[in-house]
């Protein structure tokens, strides 16, 4: 880790911690509360408001430094799967964020204001469904038990600063000790072993929240133990290099024997809450989206070409999927639409006569996308605007492959970006525009849907628009100052609109107060 100045390494150093909760403990489901509670200590110390607004600043640094990937994809899966795991303890999926990192080491960790974020080396190196709602079980049960603000509480008298560099050092230790011990310093006043103590029954706390929670979203609670176990035994055979996990979540052999005895008793099922298909496509993407250079991709390619029998990735679907994605981030686009194109037939002569079965939407997606990118110039705002009437037959077929798309895949956020793009590669800017504005009225926190509202916008000369879809885009992200800065520019392109001036100045003064919150919230930070 990079050392930054002061307020951004503290923020950066809370990514990878135990957590704070937008939650109150009345909350969880039956089942759940009935577990032993460690207290609701910190309540008075720090505000469900104020770990919201700090979650929130912290996930502004966290993007402007380029560590959250926003595939849609993966990300919109983990979104999904984490709220039957949130709605399990009791808690509202509306509370709460799952973003993805790529970092391939194997790790999750939840944020202040319910933001839980996860490497693609965790989803990578978990072999069912049920050993990834395992781990984010427990970071929920973090979330959901407030530990971080238990953790404040310990010292009243001891400022955010101080607390977070205590903190900080114990997450640096895995990758810089000698920094971790330069931060630890830095929070005079804190008894390092009683902090490392309070995160071992945080851990133990969140391993008996996490395994209830986990049995009732219909997961098995043997991926737990599984997953913990594999963990347990690479630490063992790699002492000084152990999983990032292990190094933020302590894994001792009492909470090994704990999780062992709980899964033990609890009847086997033969239905369990699993979707193999999609999960093993999500975690060859996740595999990939990790690949940087030419070398490591190629290396990929050669390993898809045969049944991954140690990592548990078999079928010849995922295989030829991860092929096609490896290929496409190559650069070679007819070979990835191949590839893609065969496991879609494979999926199709494998799919039941006897139950309805929809093909995964990262299938359809794939080939879609590969056929887009023979027209994408990477500049869609660039591409004059055109109607439908002037598209040459492939493009026609293209186009209604994308409608039916859609239509097969309503719910679905990714499908909606995808067709969004779509559109804006042929050309289509009218109607991009007008189906971006329908949704971010309704998707006020997406900011990709306000980014791509703004190319059209600016495809189709709205330069009104554009800024202030730009505006809302930074807005979303919860960079403010920007936002504030694209409103005034879009103002002076409105002075003949008189509403659309009215809403942008309506906008422009609650983005004031919030980076005027912000700035109070990093003041709060340095007493």
């Amino acid at each position: 880790m990079r050392l930054l100045r002061p307020r951004k390494w503290l923020l950066s150093a809370c990514f990878a911690t135990v957590s704070l909760s937008v939650l109150s403990s009345n909350l969880y489901a039956d089942g759940i509360g009935n577990l032993p509670n460690l207290g609701d200590a910190g309540s008075s110390e720090l505000s469900v408001q104020d770990e919201k607004k700090l979650g929130d600043l912290i996930m502004r640094d966290y993007r402007t430094f380029g560590q959250i990937n926003d595939d849609s994809e993966i990300t919109g899966f983990l979104n999904r799967f984490g709220a039957k795991i949130v709605t399990a303890a009791g808690a509202s999926p509306s509370d709460f964020e799952f973003f993805l990192v790529t970092d391939k080491t194997i790790n999750a960790f939840a944020l202040p204001g319910g933001h839980i974020g996860v490497n693609s080396g965790l989803i990578a190196s978990a072999h069912t469904e049920s050993e990834l709602a395992s781990v984010l079980a427990h970071e929920v049960g973090h979330v959901t038990q407030r530990h971080i603000a238990r953790m404040y509480s310990q010292q009243k008298q001891t400022s955010l600063v101080s607390a977070a560099a205590i903190i900080a050092g114990i997450l640096l230790a895995s990758s810089n000790p000698d920094a971790a011990q330069g931060v630890i310093a830095a929070g005079a006043g804190y008894s390092v072993n009683q902090q490392l103590s309070f995160s071992r029954d945080s851990e133990r706390e969140a391993d008996r929240v996490g395994f209830a929670t986990l049995e009732a979203a219909g997961f098995n609670p043997q991926g737990m133990v599984d997953f913990f176990g594999r963990l347990q035994k690479s630490a063992r055979l790699y002492e000084n290099n152990a999983p990032a996990y292990l190094q933020t979540h302590p894994l001792t052999a009492e909470r090994i024997a704990d999780i062992r005895n709980r899964a033990g008793l609890v009847p086997e099922k033969k239905d369990y809450n699993d979707d193999p298909l999609e999960f093993e496509l999500v975690r060859v993407k996740a595999i990939v989206v990790a690949d940087k250079s030419p070398q490591d991709l190629n290396d990929q390619l050669r390993i898809f070409q045969e049944p991954m029998i140690q990592e548990n990735i078999k079928n010849p679907v995922v295989l030829a999927y991860g092929r096609s994605l490896v290929l496409s981030k190559l650069g070679k686009t007819q070979q990835a639409l191949t590839e893609v194109t065969k496991a879609i037939d494979l999926y199709d002569q494998g799919r039941s006569v006897v139950k309805v079965q929809v093909m995964p939407a990262m299938l359809q997606a794939e080939r879609l996308r590969l056929r887009l990118k023979l027209y994408d110039t990477g500049r869609p705002d660039l591409v004059p605007n055109r109607a439908d009437s002037t598209l040459n037959p492939q493009e026609k077929k293209l186009l209604a492959d994308l409608e039916d798309f859609r239509e097969t895949y309503k719910g679905n956020m990714s499908v909606k970006l995808l067709y969004a793009r779509g559109l804006q590669s042929l050309g289509l800017h009218e109607k991009a525009e007008q189906f971006l504005r329908d949704l971010t009225a309704a998707y006020r926190s997406n900011g990709d849907l306000f980014e791509l509202a703004a190319k059209s916008a600016q495809a189709l000369g709205k330069q009104a628009d554009q800024h202030y879809f730009l505006a809302q885009s930074y807005a979303a992200r919860g960079a403010y100052l920007p936002a504030i800065e694209q409103t005034q520019i879009a103002k002076r392109f409105a002075t003949n609109d008189y509403y659309l001036l009215a809403e942008i100045d309506a906008k422009q003064r609650e983005y004031k107060q919030k980076a005027d919150e912000q700035r109070e919230m990093m003041k709060s930070m340095k007493q």
